[in-house]
């Protein structure tokens, strides 16, 4: 029978792992990006990326964006932001993706937070939109293949040795917790139990003599 079994499997992805992805779509970024053909300089580029849990409410993490400004009416050679960010889940995609966002500076001056809130809000939204997606197909690919190959040789439970394969993993839905984010995986595939000691699988003897 094709992929008899099929699992349920929670998983926590932590936000360093997020963040080295986000890092890597977002660095070096430039907002607006240029268009080709046209002599519009650039207001800011990315340099760095951060994301944490948040305390909960509409936006459930916390992303700070490091920008180097390039425009010199802004007065300003780097300048860190803060959004507060709503993460969801796009099953057809496999995709973690921003819904919304809201982005705030915390700089001493109420003007120059005011002109980057504008800036990133309005220029950037949608640049920013786009770019922090964070396709989970690759991550899970890569646990899959450690765990195939695992099973491939057996895989010793206790009691038990379980050969075979999973065939395919695919993320249900996602809850954003203070240290991850929290997947439910279902799994589907062919496996083969060998029992070799069945007093490892019988519950503890609690008669008192």
């Amino acid at each position: 029978m094709e992929n008899a079994i099929q699992l349920n499997i929670p998983l926590t992805v932590s936000y360093s792992a997020l963040e080295s992805v986000l890092q890597q779509q977002l660095i070096g970024m430039y907002i607006p990006e240029p268009e080709e053909g046209t002599a519009l300089n650039p207001y800011a580029q990315v340099l760095n990326v951060g994301i944490t849990g948040s305390r909960g409410g509409d936006y459930n993490v916390q992303l700070r964006v490091q920008l180097k400004i390039l425009r010199t009416v802004l007065k300003r050679d780097m300048v860190d932001l803060y959004a507060s960010v709503a993460l969801d889940f796009d099953n057809a995609t496999q995709e973690v993706y921003v819904q919304h966002f809201s982005m705030e500076s915390a700089t001493s001056s109420g003007f120059y937070n005011t002109a980057l809130q504008v800036l990133v809000n309005k220029v950037a939204y949608n640049q920013i939109i786009e770019k922090a997606r964070v396709d989970l197909k690759p991550i899970i690919a890569a646990e899959l293949e450690k765990v195939n190959a695992q099973l491939a040789q057996g895989l010793e439970l206790k009691g038990l040795k379980l050969k075979g394969a999973v065939a395919t993993v695919t993320v249900q839905d996602i809850d954003p917790k203070p240290d991850g984010l929290s997947l439910r995986l279902q799994a589907q595939g062919n496996l083969e139990v060998a029992v070799y000691d069945l007093t490892g699988l019988l519950p503890p003897n609690t008669t008192e003599l």
